[in-house]
């Protein structure tokens, strides 16, 4: 949820990350590790290549035993042996591609509308304002969960979004708002706002931002402003603007986590932006504060 950052030896990762001033090396770090989490199937990876070869080696034993009980002569076995363990490889990655291609995107279908009714209904009511306007901010939250897990290709529960504003009219204190439905992470818990990246993206700009390993910024980092232990690993963060006395401020973020490293690599941070843009409009919408507003200057 925005990552903390509580020490100063933290200031030189924070300055490197917003001003993206990382070498090559480090550049070629990310594009490697981001393979590895997100391209390279998680049967290509050691327990799962162990894994693998112990199923197709069982299966081409066979010939093996038959030279063993002298059925059948040395070199005949070992030839057999090769080309059943070749095969049974082979089959074997084919139907994890075909498996793989003709995923079912249903449930994913699904949620999409039941969350846009969510949203329609929530906006259309007149009952009660500020129980619709909640309503909406979750539903909003909960389709970006949805395509967030959509286009990162993550499992249901592996996406949390969550909705953090600056308390009032100050810039030192912070609260988690609104969490996408089914979230059972801790919400309106306030706490020092330097502890958190995603503050430290709002000053910066509102430029959305994306952390890639929470752990690049050491084991400080590694503790959540509102739980003892964090259960993710890579953070969108998208600083949300209002309009507030004849010019543009920044109440807080929206922070897209995910339990995966680097798992909005590449131009995967684009597409939830270009995808989900009416509803981070919306969110600003829902937010949005009377002219009493201040400025989020330092």
């Amino acid at each position: 949820m925005g990552g903390r950052v509580s020490s100063k030896k933290f200031e030189k990762a924070v300055a490197a990350w917003l001003n993206d001033s990382h070498g090559r090396l480090y550049r070629l770090r990310l594009a490697a590790m981001s393979l590895y989490h997100n391209k390279l199937p998680r049967e290509f990876r050691f327990f799962g290549v162990l894994h693998s070869l112990t199923k197709t080696a069982i299966a081409s034993s066979a010939p093996g035993f038959a030279w063993f009980y002298g059925s059948i002569a040395g070199a005949v076995a070992i030839i057999a042996s090769l080309v059943i363990f070749c095969a049974h490889g082979i089959a074997g990655f084919l139907d994890r591609m075909s498996r793989e291609k003709s995923s079912n995107p249903s449930d994913n279908q699904a949620d999409i509308l039941v969350r846009f009714g969510d949203l329609l209904s929530a906006t259309k009511s007149k009952a009660s304002q500020t129980q619709d306007k909640d309503e909406a901010i979750t539903a909003c939250l909960s389709i970006l969960e949805i395509f967030s897990r959509q286009i990162t290709k993550s499992k249901k529960g592996d996406i949390s979004v969550s909705l953090v504003l600056y308390s009032g009219s100050s810039r030192t204190r912070m609260k988690v708002r609104h969490r996408n439905l089914g979230n059972e992470r801790p919400r309106n818990r306030e706490f020092d706002s330097a502890t958190v990246l995603g503050h430290h993206a709002c000053q910066s700009g509102a430029f959305p931002r994306v952390v890639h390993d929470i752990r690049h910024f050491g084991s400080a980092a590694m503790k959540s402003p509102t739980q003892s232990k964090m259960n993710y690993r890579s953070i969108f963060i998208i600083p949300l603007e209002v309009d507030g006395n004849n010019e543009t401020v920044i109440r807080g973020f929206v922070s897209i986590d995910a339990k995966l490293p680097y798992a909005f690599y590449g131009n995967r941070a684009n597409v939830i932006i270009v995808t989900c843009e009416p509803f981070i409009n919306q969110l600003r919408e829902l937010i949005q504060e009377g002219n009493g507003v201040r400025t989020n200057k330092k």
